[in-house]
């Protein structure tokens, strides 16, 4: 039988992984308890989109809409939801509140997982690799993204892409090219932009180092290859790399120069914070404060530094480490440079480069460069230990790992913040009011922004911010309790343009203006939920019903054209939302159409379907108060038809005489197409995986 003392001698660097990632429970032992993780945008966000994503697919339907956000938005298109990830698996399988905590922690110890094997590639020793693992995941940049679900995703992803590039650099084999091409898909399916720009500037550093190909040819040879494997990865990816097209078009982001400079510099790092690169600030626990002076009301990263024990190794990797201590500190001060946004000239240069730049904001998440740059300096620091010490060197990373660990075990929990467990399963009290969820649609609300708070109210604690959001149905967090929203301000504007713009305007309006009502009630919402003061002067949820509530689908009595989009929402306005007009988005003439009647509404995942009767002896028009990014694949008893767009950014269409059955879905045409790709992408990677078998090589 094979001895631990065995096992540790042929298996060095699988036993020293091993006990880092166990190390790592020690500060995320917060999501092995009970409780609901509740911080950041897990409430209002990330819970309701799998919520919905996994009961659409538990019930057999592909989840085309959901039909809860603005009355009904793409889903499996939407770049938030992260359709394609594997994780989501979790969330069809398991209670929500124990999905989010195992999407957390698999991603952090897989994270750190990789960049162990990253640096094992680059060269270091076993124990050294396996201690630069554990600093990524212990870092205060990893625990502060571990409840942003899809940052989370990319951040595990990205020590695997850089690892997969140094195998490729080493080997040029196909096996080297099939894991990287993998290692990208596995970036790409996160649908988080921002890593994507952050591995592109980790591939140039690497490339600068030396190694077996270190000369213009052979650089230029690892670069076709790298910019090969990455190809493949992105066709692999093809079903995620369309949500970006699909999306992205049909929003504010896809029109260049639509974003103003002040967009993508919005969350940029502020210099005071630059101190606490070093140390946990008063920001850091996200239990007491979410603010400090001079600080943003919304930091991305509440703690930035990987911690003192880190801090120390890596002083001592940049003072003795040998080979990669230039590239690991160009990568670290250029995330830092990149993340201080407008403060210097690196992110105007970045985005002279890219033509989209303005679109991507919050430039704080640059610090993840950072915090690879300086895990890689605690690896470097813990080899000129190993090799000091070779007889003593498994006590010393033991104890350097546990030290490690301890001494992010007091903040990094205060970074993940929980909840009661039965804050999911009840409902906001403010909802009682309205009807039940009714078989045909979800009754809709219109919610005035929580930032119009009556005079006197105050914020509550950042402890009690979960059990805060969800009562106040901020955002999308009560749409899990079965009622919809319309003109809701979305998060990354990555809602239709049309449907921003509502939001803009509606947020934009005085509190409970006629004005807000009105368009609520042309949307179909019954009522209004407004914000008021309660006990102690916490902001509390009020729920106004709106008089002579229609329904989101409705024959209309007049229908106009209007000859742009611009003209058509000036008349819309002008008329004060009238419930029985629909303005069309093009030129014509006034129309009035015949009485119609709606039968029948059937409102799921997978499409909306509406039986209709039109008297005649004209056609009838008939409005959705649904997005026509939602509507656009129409038939009408099963024909395709042509949807027009009614009161600028929803969904019309012209109805015959008789009996119909209408049905409404977004577009899927472009899921074939990515479906196909992905497809050719496997055969080829499988062919190039099979026609070119392993080598041996050195590493970088």
């Amino acid at each position: 039988m094979t001895s631990v003392r065995e096992i540790c001698e042929k298996r060095p660097f699988a036993v020293a992984l091993f006990v880092a990632l166990v190390l790592l429970l020690v500060p995320y032992r917060v999501l092995l308890g009970p409780g609901v993780p509740s911080g950041r945008d897990l409430i209002p966000y990330f819970y309701p989109l799998k919520t919905h994503l996994a009961e659409a697919v538990r019930a057999g339907e592909m989840p085309w809409i959901d039909r809860f956000r603005q009355g009904g938005l793409p889903l499996l298109a939407w770049p938030g939801v992260a359709a394609f990830d594997p994780g989501n698996l979790l969330f069809v399988l398991l209670p929500t509140a124990a999905a989010a905590k195992a999407w957390m922690l698999l991603r952090v110890l897989t994270g750190s997982a990789g960049f162990a094997v990253f640096l094992r590639l680059s060269g270091l020793p076993p124990l050294s690799s396996a201690l630069g693992g554990l600093a990524w995941g212990a870092a205060g940049i990893t625990a502060s993204a571990a409840s942003f679900l899809s940052t989370s995703s990319a951040y595990a992803a990205l020590p695997w892409l850089a690892a997969a590039l140094l195998r490729v650099r080493s080997r040029r084999d196909g096996r080297s090219l099939v894991l990287l091409a993998a290692a990208t898909a596995f970036l790409l399916v996160a649908s988080v932009p921002e890593p994507l720009l952050a591995a592109s500037l980790l591939a140039l550093v690497l490339l600068a180092g030396r190694g077996p190909s270190s000369g213009p040819l052979e650089r230029g040879k690892t670069l076709l290859l790298w910019v090969a494997g990455g190809l493949l990865g992105t066709l692999l990816a093809a079903p995620v790399v369309a949500t970006y097209l699909v999306t992205g078009a049909e929003s504010i982001r896809g029109v260049r120069g639509a974003l103003l400079p002040g967009f993508a510099e919005e969350g940029s790092l502020p210099p005071i914070r630059l101190a606490e690169l070093l140390a946990d600030g008063v920001v850091a626990d996200w239990t007491r404060t979410s603010a400090a002076p001079g600080v943003p009301d919304y930091p991305y990263f509440p703690s930035l530094t990987p911690g003192r024990v880190a801090w120390t190794l890596a002083l001592l990797g940049l003072l003795l480490g040998r080979g990669a201590r230039l590239r690991a500190t160009t990568i670290a001060a250029l995330g830092v440079l990149l993340a201080l946004g407008p403060a210097t000239p690196v992110a105007e240069w970045i985005s002279s480069l890219l033509p989209f730049a303005t679109a991507i904001r919050y430039p704080e998440k640059w610090l993840v460069l950072f915090a690879f740059g300086i895990a890689w300096l605690v690896a470097l620091g813990a080899g000129v230990l190993e090799k000091a010490v070779p007889a003593r060197r498994l006590p010393v990373f033991g104890l350097l790992g546990l030290f490690l660990a301890l001494d992010r075990s007091a903040i990094t929990p205060r970074l993940l913040p929980t909840s009661e467990a039965r804050m999911l399963d009840e409902a906001p009290a403010v909802l009682t009011a309205l009807p039940v969820a009714r078989v045909d649609t979800p009754p809709r609300i219109l919610p005035i922004p929580g930032t119009k708070r009556v005079p006197g109210a105050v914020l509550p604690t950042p402890a009690a911010g979960g059990r805060a959001t969800a009562a106040w149905v901020l955002a999308w967090s009560y749409t899990r309790f079965g009622v919809a929203s319309v003109f809701e301000m979305d998060y990354d504007a990555a809602l239709p343009r049309a449907q921003l713009e509502w939001a803009n305007l509606v947020e934009d309006a005085p509190l409970g203006s006629p004005l807000a009502i009105a368009l609520a009630r042309s949307a179909g919402a019954e009522a209004v939920v407004v914000p008021d003061r309660g006990p102690g002067g916490l902001p509390v949820a009020g729920l106004r019903r709106i008089a002579n509530p229609v329904s989101p689908f409705r024959f209309v009595r007049r229908v106009v054209r209007e000859p742009d989009a611009l003209a058509a929402s000036s008349r819309f306005l002008r008329e004060r939302a009238p419930v029985d007009l629909a303005v069309l988005s093009a030129p014509g003439v006034e129309l009035v159409p015949s009485r119609g009647r709606i039968l029948r509404v059937s409102d799921r995942p997978a499409r909306l379907e509406i039986e209709v009767a039109v008297d005649g002896p004209e056609p009838a028009y008939l409005f959705v108060a649904r997005p026509l990014v939602a509507a656009r694949r129409a038939t009408l008893d099963g024909r395709p038809v042509s949807v027009d767009d009614a009161n600028v950014g929803f969904t019309g269409l012209s109805v015959p005489p008789g009996r119909h059955v209408v049905r409404l879905q977004p577009s899927g045409r472009w899921l074939i197409i990515a479906a196909v790709m992905s497809a050719v992408a496997l055969l080829g990677l499988t062919f190039v995986r099979r026609r070119s078998p392993s080598r041996g090589g050195d590493v970088v």
